[in-house]
C-alpha cells in the first residue's frame, strides 16, 4: 500500500480541511509521519505572514529531499496568492481556495497540474466527516471567506468573499461529530457572519443545542461587530455554549483602528465586553493584537496599552506587524523600527502576565469542565469550559468531560480537583 504523509499550517480552517482529505486517503493509503519517507506528500499551506509562506517553502523542498520521487500537492492559502512562487517548480499539483475537495481522486489520477482556480464566484465546498479522529475536541467548519480587507490582511484574496454551510449539513455534522467527541468548536474565517438563507449564527446555535448528545459547542474567533446582545443573551442561559470568546482586538488606539480599516471604535469594544461580562461573570474574552502596525506612534501605542488595561482579557495573542505583498498596509512607507516593536511586545507581555493571573484567580473555588486530552505522571490535562489549561491529579480517559473545581494557579494555567 503507498503511503502519504500531510503537514497542516495556518487556521482551525486548515485542520478541518485536512481531516476531510486525510479520511479520504485512509481509504486506499496508508498515513506516515511527515518526517518519514512517503510516496505522496499533501501540505495546507498559510499565506497570513512571510514567515509562514517561509515554512511552506522549508517543507516542500524537505519533503522532496526525504524522497526525490515523491508526488507534492501543496494546497490553500499561498497557492491562491502566489501560484508563480519559484518553490512551485518542485511540486506536482497545486490546489488554492477551490477544489480541494477534489484532491484525493486528483491524487490517485496522478494529475500534475500548476492550474489554481479563480476565486470568482467561489462557493462553499461542503466536506462531510465520519469522525474527527479526536475525542477531547473536534473542529467545525462553517464559514468560509472574509470580505473586510483589513488593511494588513491577505486573507480575503487568498480565500475569497464570504460564503456559509448549509445549516442542515452543519447539524448533521455535528450529530456525527457528537458521537464520539466531548467539545465541537465551530470554525470559519468570519465565523460571526455565518449565513444562511435566514439561519444566522444565532440561528444555528439553537438548533445545535438541541442535540442530545453533543456536551459542549465553542466558538472560535468572532468579531466585536459580530456578536449581538440576543447571541449573549442566549449563551448566557445555555449550559452547553462555553464561557469563552475569542475577539480580536488588533489595537487598542481609534487612530490605528482607522488605519487598519477595522471596523468599530475602542468605545464600542468597550460597550460590548462590558455588556458581555455583565451577563457571563466568569466568561474568558481572549484576543488577537498586532503590534507596530505603519504609523503607530508613542502616542498610539500608550492608548493602546491604557485600553488592555481596562479591558482585562484573559489572555492575548500578540503578533508583530509583519508586511504583506498585495495589501493596503504594505504600500506604506511609515514602518516602525524593530527595536521599538520588540519593546512594545515586551510591555504588552508583562501587562498579559499579570492580566490572565488576575483571571485565573478570579476563578478559584468555580466549579466547571475539562476535556481530558493528555494524561502524564498521574494526572490528567485539558483545556476547562473558560478555555483555560488545567491539570488534575488522577488519570482519566481521553474525551472525558469532566467536572473539577478550579483548587490553584500554576505555570500553565490552573489545578484542578475532580468533583
Amino acid at each position: 500500500m503507498k503511503t502519504y504523509a500531510t503537514l497542516v499550517l495556518g487556521c482551525k480552517v486548515n485542520d478541518y480541511e485536512a481531516a476531510y482529505i486525510e479520511q479520504e486517503m485512509d481509504r486506499d493509503y496508508r498515513k506516515v509521519s511527515f518526517k518519514e519517507m512517503a510516496d505522496i506528500y499533501i501540505i495546507f499551506s498559510c499565506a497570513v505572514t512571510n514567515i509562514a509562506e517561509g515554512k511552506t517553502r522549508k517543507f516542500i523542498r524537505q519533503a522532496r529531499r526525504l524522497n526525490p520521487d515523491a508526488y507534492i500537492a501543496v494546497v490553500g492559502c499561498y497557492v491562491q496568492t502566489d501560484p508563480n512562487a519559484a518553490v512551485f517548480e518542485e511540486v506536482d499539483l497545486l490546489i488554492g481556495s477551490r477544489g480541494k475537495k477534489d484532491l484525493k481522486q486528483l491524487i490517485d489520477q496522478g494529475v500534475r497540474s500548476k492550474e489554481v482556480g479563480k476565486l470568482d464566484g467561489i462557493t462553499f465546498e461542503d466536506m462531510p466527516l465520519e469522525d474527527y479522529g479526536r475525542k477531547d475536541r473536534a473542529f467545525l467548519k462553517i464559514q468560509d471567506g472574509c470580505n473586510q480587507f483589513c488593511a494588513y490582511c491577505i486573507i480575503p484574496y487568498a480565500r475569497g468573499r464570504e460564503r456559509s454551510a448549509r445549516h442542515e449539513d452543519v447539524i448533521e455534522q455535528a450529530k456525527r461529530f457528537a458521537e464520539s467527541t466531548s467539545e465541537i468548536v465551530l470554525t470559519g474565517i468570519h465565523t460571526g457572519r455565518y449565513f444562511d438563507g435566514e439561519y444566522h449564527l444565532l440561528d444555528l446555535l439553537k438548533e445545535l443545542v438541541k442535540i442530545e448528545k453533543l456536551q459542549t459547542i465553542r466558538l472560535s474567533s468572532i468579531e466585536i461587530t459580530e456578536i449581538p446582545d440576543a447571541m449573549i443573551d442566549f449563551m448566557a442561559q445555555e449550559p452547553k455554549i462555553a464561557p469563552h470568546l475569542h475577539i480580536p482586538l488588533q489595537a487598542g488606539c481609534d487612530r490605528t483602528l482607522k488605519e487598519m480599516n477595522r471596523p468599530y471604535t475602542t468605545e464600542f469594544f468597550k460597550e460590548k465586553t462590558d455588556y458581555i461580562r455583565a451577563k457571563i461573570p466568569h466568561i474568558s474574552v481572549s484576543t488577537d493584537l498586532i503590534v507596530g502596525f505603519p504609523g503607530e506612534s508613542d502616542e498610539d501605542f500608550a492608548e493602546t496599552l491604557k485600553f488592555l488595561d481596562v479591558i482585562d482579557f484573559s489572555f492575548i495573542h500578540l503578533f508583530p506587524y509583519a508586511r504583506k505583498k498585495g495589501t493596503a498596509a504594505d504600500k506604506r512607507s511609515d514602518f516602525v523600527n524593530g527595536t521599538i516593536v520588540k519593546e512594545r511586545i515586551r510591555q504588552v507581555n508583562l501587562l498579559e502576565a499579570k492580566k490572565t493571573e488576575a483571571y485565573h484567580r478570579s476563578l478559584l473555588d468555580l466549579e466547571t469542565r475539562i476535556f481530558v486530552e493528555k494524561n502524564e505522571k498521574g494526572f490528567s490535562y485539558g483545556y476547562s469550559r473558560e478555555y483555560v489549561y488545567t491539570r488534575v491529579a488522577g488519570t482519566y480517559p481521553i474525551g472525558t468531560s469532566l467536572p473539577v473545581r478550579f483548587t490553584g494557579l500554576n505555570a500553565e494555567g490552573m489545578e484542578g480537583e475532580a468533583l
